[in-house]
């Protein structure tokens, strides 16, 4: 009996093993390609250069006086670059707010026109701009709010730039490293989906088999310390 429960928990360990040696591999592999690349260059931030404008600039009202505007709770305010004019947004309980900072007065909107040239103004790459995409679904590299402006240039990164529709603001820059980074992500921290889904069939497996290799292996160790028969010792004359 002990010798097939021995032979048992020898096979039991050993495929379990196998299973997580698998993810071993993909952790090792996944961290290590993840290493390579600067997270800056991930993230497309060589890219994609935001304009800027300063609050002290002689021309704009000041953001003091902007906030006394703002009818409610007002929770933030800051100044923005709104297709090469700048915009102060006013947060708050009413929703967002937007005014001329040049002149005080309410926004006149955002089309697709500004967003375009912002898009344009923006981009630091080598390709051209070929659709401006206007996304009531997320797509799978993108995981912010909706909707969203999506801007798709035809260079060697594959680059999609996102952009705020109310504001114009870049939100994220995608390329197809960031798409291969974020899959080694998914296989790193073992959540394929990328639903932060802690139940996932994956996850089950590989707990499941570092239990049974661990159980496995104390049962092992104690056939091999407590239950291995003995030899004995020839008698000597």
């Amino acid at each position: 009996m002990s010798r097939t429960l021995n032979k048992f928990l020898t096979r039991v360990h050993k495929w379990a093993g196998l299973v997580l040696s698998l993810q071993i591999l993909f952790w090792f592999g996944s961290g290590f390609f993840m290493t390579l690349f600067p997270i800056d260059q991930v993230r497309g931030r060589h890219l994609v250069e935001k304009q800027t404008f300063s609050l002290t600039d002689a021309d704009l009202v000041s953001i003091e006086i902007a906030m006394t505007t703002y009818d409610g709770a007002l929770t933030g305010a800051r100044l923005a670059n709104i297709a090469g004019r700048p915009a102060y947004i006013l947060l708050g309980d009413n929703g967002t707010v937007m005014l001329d900072a040049r002149t005080g007065q309410s926004w006149d909107g955002v089309g697709e026109t500004d967003i375009r040239q912002v898009a344009l103004d923006s981009y630091k790459g080598g390709g051209e701009l070929t659709a401006m995409n206007r996304l009531d679904v997320a797509p799978k590299d993108y995981r912010g709010t909706l909707p969203v402006w999506q801007a798709v240039f035809d260079d060697r990164a594959k680059t999609r730039v996102y952009l705020d529709p109310d504001t114009a603001e870049v939100r994220s820059v995608r390329t197809r490293l960031w798409r291969v980074f974020d899959l080694a992500w998914k296989f790193h921290i073992m959540d394929v989906t990328g639903e932060d889904n802690f139940n996932s069939w994956w996850l089950r497996l590989a707990s499941g088999m570092a239990l049974l290799f661990a159980l496995s292996g104390v049962g092992l160790l104690w056939f091999r310390i407590v239950a291995r028969p003995r030899r004995r010792r020839p008698r000597t004359a």
